[in-house]
Parts: structure tokens; sequence; C-alpha cells
């Protein structure tokens, strides 16, 4: 008797098995030893544990050789002795095994491979993590540097100002006497109506107001640079004010040179500092004055929409392209306007105050053609709580 499993394995069909004897399923070489060793099991029959087997080879019906495992047992039915053979077919199993000791064997290779990027990489991450520690370590040794840099600075800029301030102070007693003799003298003068007389006369005050306004500028940059100024805000006029600046002006205009103002549209009252808007428009304005040349225009215009818009156009010498991001850092001037008298820091207190007014302040130029600046203001600066001025489109001013 055979199963399935016995013809599948040897490559037989069904029932081509039976009544054949059991040797056509050995090798010839080993029928002998296989003989010899059935005989032997007949005459002391016994039964096989659970566990290995006895290894022999097969022979398949198309002539190849089988590894098989085979595991004998006996029973007794009616008298007869019967012997049970199960047949394990070792090559598909063999076959898994070598697969799985391959895969083991790969799978160790990859484990041994991870494990030793694993210990690189955290090599890598303890000296970067070291290399971390070291440069937050720098960092913060070059951030107290730095701060105690700041500190020095801001130290030596509010001595300086304070200087400049006493300076200012002791120069203003002087200029205050030589102007009141100069207007004593344009007094006298007209007895005499001696024109040389007038016109130097006219020429000390108007150098006079130059030197004057220089100092209040240093004396208000003490103010910005300790932060001691605070605003004082009243109604007023803003065109009378504009009105009064441009007036003023005609004392240090160039031969030839004109001031244009386009008029204000309509009376515009504005809540805000005087003082400081006098300050500011006057620096853009005078310095529109000293870097423009003989006969030249400057055109100022006046706009008001949400906010106030002044505009001062003028056609001097204007500002190099690399030096416009440094227009209005203190005491800066550009090279073309080194060999002209200056100081280097009116813009930079007009942009100042203008902060602290929630304003802006910005600079169109192009070197040997002129200089637009346009400066935009709240209107009411006790409304205003942050500086929420968006940046004014040229076109509409224009």
């Amino acid at each position: 008797m055979i199963n399935a499993a016995v013809e599948e394995v040897f490559g037989y069909k069904e029932k081509e098995l039976l009544g054949q004897k059991i040797e056509v399923l050995i090798p010839d070489s080993h029928r002998g030893l296989h003989r010899k060793h059935f005989e032997s099991y007949v005459k002391l029959p016994r039964k096989y544990k659970k566990g290995k087997g006895l290894e022999i080879l097969g022979l398949h019906q198309n002539g190849s050789i089988l590894d098989l495992e085979i595991r004998l047992n006996y029973f007794t039915y009616n008298g007869e002795f019967y012997v049970k053979l199960l047949i394990s077919e070792l090559g598909s199993r063999r076959k898994k095994e070598l697969r799985i000791k391959e895969k083991n064997r790969n799978l160790e290779i990859e484990v041994e491979r991870q494990t030793t990027q694993l210990i690189h990489l955290v090599a890598q991450l303890e000296n970067s993590n070291r290399k971390l520690k070291e440069e937050i370590k720098e960092r913060v040794t070059a951030e107290n540097r730095a701060k105690f840099a700041l500190e020095k600075e801001k130290e030596l800029n509010l001595l300086q100002a304070k200087f400049i301030s006493l300076a200012s102070h002791e120069f203003k007693t002087p200029l205050s006497g030589i102007l009141t003799s100069a207007g004593l003298i344009e007094k006298y003068n007209e007895l005499t109506l001696n024109e040389k007389i007038g016109n130097h006369a006219r020429t000390i005050k108007s150098l006079v107001t130059q030197v004057n306004n220089i100092l209040d500028d240093f004396l208000f940059l003490e103010n910005t640079e300790s932060e001691n100024y605070a605003l004082r805000l009243s109604k007023f006029k803003f065109c009378s004010l504009i009105n009064k600046l441009v007036e003023d002006a005609k004392a240090i205009l160039k031969e030839g040179q004109r001031i244009e103002i386009q008029p204000c549209q309509s009376p515009i009252e504005v809540w805000q500092d005087k003082k400081v808007i006098d300050i500011i428009i006057r620096n853009v304005l005078y310095n529109a004055i000293k870097y423009s040349s003989k006969g030249s225009v400057i055109t100022m215009k006046i706009f008001r929409n949400k906010y106030l818009n002044i505009s001062i156009e003028d056609r001097g010498i204007g500002i190099p392209k690399e030096a416009q991001k440094h227009v209005f850092k203190r005491f800066y001037r550009a090279k073309n306007a080194l060999p002209i008298q200056g100081t280097g820091i009116g813009l930079n207190i007009a942009k100042r105050y203008l902060e602290k007014l929630n304003g802006t302040i910005e600079i169109k130029s192009e070197e040997c053609k002129g200089t637009t600046v346009l400066i935009r203001l709240p209107i009411d600066q006790s409304k205003v709580k942050t500086n929420d001025l968006l940046l004014t489109e040229w076109e509409v001013i224009k």
C-alpha cells in the first residue's frame, strides 16, 4: 500500500508502483545494503522514536537520485506482520534550510553593517554635539563681548553727544552777540545806505543762522541719544510752518537758486510736535539747497490723504547708488559730498525724530541728476500708537 505522496515524490502515476518490489525505489548500488537492513529489521523489529530518522538514497522514475529520510515502524493485523515506512524527501527541506541559513547569514551581515553604521553615526553625533557645545560657548562669549562693546559704544556716543551739546551751548552765546551786532550794523547802515556794508551784514547774519542751525542739530542729537526728549504736541497750521521755513531758507539760497512750492490744497491743521517737524523739514530742505548748484530749482510738494506727505526734490549732485543705504547713518557723507561743507547728521536726526513721530522717510536719488526725499507723517500724533505707515507711492505725490 502506498499513498499519493509517495507517487509524487518518486515521479510515478497513480497505482504504477502497486505489485512492484520496493527495490525499484532504491538505486542499484544501494539495493543490497537496503535488503540486508530490511531483513535484519524483520528479524528484530523495533519502533523508531520520534526524532531524526535514517537517511538513505532513493531513485526517481527519471533516474535521478533523491535524498530521503525514512522512519520504520511495524504492526500486526489478523496475525500478519506489516512494516510501515514513513518517507521524507530531504531535497526540498534542505533547500529551505539552506535558504533560511542564507537569509540568516545575510541578516547577520546586514545587522553587522547597520550596527557599524550606527556606531559610526553615534560617533559623528557625539562629535557634532561636542562641536555644537563649543560653538555655543564661543557664540555666548562673542555675544557677551558684543553686548559689552555695544554698551561701551552707547556710553561713548552719549559722552560724545554731551560734549557736542556742551560745545554747542558755548558757541551759541558769542554767535548771539555776533547776530545782534550784525543787526545793529544793518540798522546804522540805514542812515548811510552803504550797499557793501549791508551785503556784508546780511552775509554775517546768514552764516550765523547756518551755524545756529547746526548747533541746534547737535543739541537735538544729544536728546535723541539720551532719549530724554519728550514730544510737545500742539495743534498748528502746517502750511504756515512750511511758508516760514521757505522764507528762512531764502537767506542761504545760492545765486539764482529758487524754491518752488506747490500750494497746500486746503488749510491743514496737524496735532504734532512743531519744533521737531521744523527740524526734520529744515534739514532736508537745507540739504537740497546745499547740494544743488547756482541757478537750480528746489521743488516742494505737499499732499494730504490719510497721512501728511512732503516731497522735496532737487537737481543737485545726487547720491551714489552704493552710498544710499548709508545716508541715514550719523556723520556719514557720500564721496561726492566731501568737498561741500557739512556734518553728516541732518538725515540721521530727521530719521530718528520721524521714528519718534511714527513717520517714515524715503530717498530716491541718481548721481549727477538730483535727489527726491519723501517724508510721511501722521496728521494727529495723539491717535497713533504704532508705526503703521505704509510706503508712499511716488507717483501719487508727483
